[in-house]
């Protein structure tokens, strides 16, 4: 049901878009000052919240899973096109791509930071969840805490979708000068890890680790205006100091 998740994802763009459209002077130069990536506080927290969510894996997926509830599944195809990368990546590539075209340097300008942090969060997220090994829930059923790691299938910590949108919402926020703007995008973003737990795709902790990638991932970029290039070799990168 990717149709109403592509038109969610396209109303997220609209607002930090707009907003570089209308701006007389370049983006980079109107963005919120840059803040440090790693905040010891926000650090411990999210630690803190993973360790509580991973002794509760098995009690929360047993009360969030539910292919029955229809509400949630309409709020889960919702959320999952906010992660989708098959939705999120040619969007942000249209608007960057679009904003060239049009000679809008500031709309190209988010796109392009946009498309970089969501690029880099999702290529972090799948190379942990390569590494750690950890089985989905809708296979490992009654077990949280099955690990093979090194495995190509089957893998769930972290969520890519929950990195994906994260590194989506803060990258946008970054363009915005309201908080209400920064709620909608991040509510959004919390929806998507919401559909990762409800289609049995995903335990509460990796979803909790999937948004501190996604987080982390647009701080990086737009702090050190990284530069993601990926190609049918891997994924490469370029810093800017």
């Amino acid at each position: 049901m990717r149709t109403p998740a592509a038109l969610l994802t396209a109303c997220i763009l609209v607002v930090p878009v707009l907003g570089a459209q209308e701006s007389p002077v370049d983006s980079t130069k109107v963005r919120r000052p840059a803040r440090s990536i790693l905040i010891w506080a926000e650090l411990v927290g999210v630690a803190a919240l993973a360790g509580m969510a991973f002794s509760s894996d098995q009690s929360l997926r047993d009360r969030i899973a539910d292919p029955h509830d229809r509400l949630g599944r309409t709020l889960s195809d919702l959320g999952n096109g906010v992660g989708d990368g098959a939705i999120v990546y040619p969007s942000l590539f249209a608007v960057a791509v679009g904003g060239r075209l049009l000679g809008k340097p500031g709309m190209q300008k988010v796109g392009t930071r946009a498309l970089e942090s969501t690029l880099l969060a999702g290529a972090a997220a799948l190379a942990l969840k390569s590494i750690i090994g950890r089985q989905r829930p809708d296979i490992s059923g009654s077990n949280a805490y099955v690990f093979r790691p090194f495995r190509a299938n089957d893998i769930s910590l972290p969520s890519g979708h929950t990195a994906v949108a994260f590194a989506l919402a803060t990258s946008l926020a970054r363009e915005t000068g309201d908080q209400w703007t920064d709620a909608a995008f991040f509510a959004a973003a919390a929806l998507t890890a919401y559909s990762r737990m409800h289609d049995d795709k995903h335990w509460a902790s990796d979803v909790v680790l999937g948004a501190g990638i996604g987080i982390l991932s647009a701080r990086f970029v737009h702090r050190f205006q990284a530069r993601v290039a990926v190609s049918p070799g891997g994924v490469g990168m370029s810093l800017a100091f």
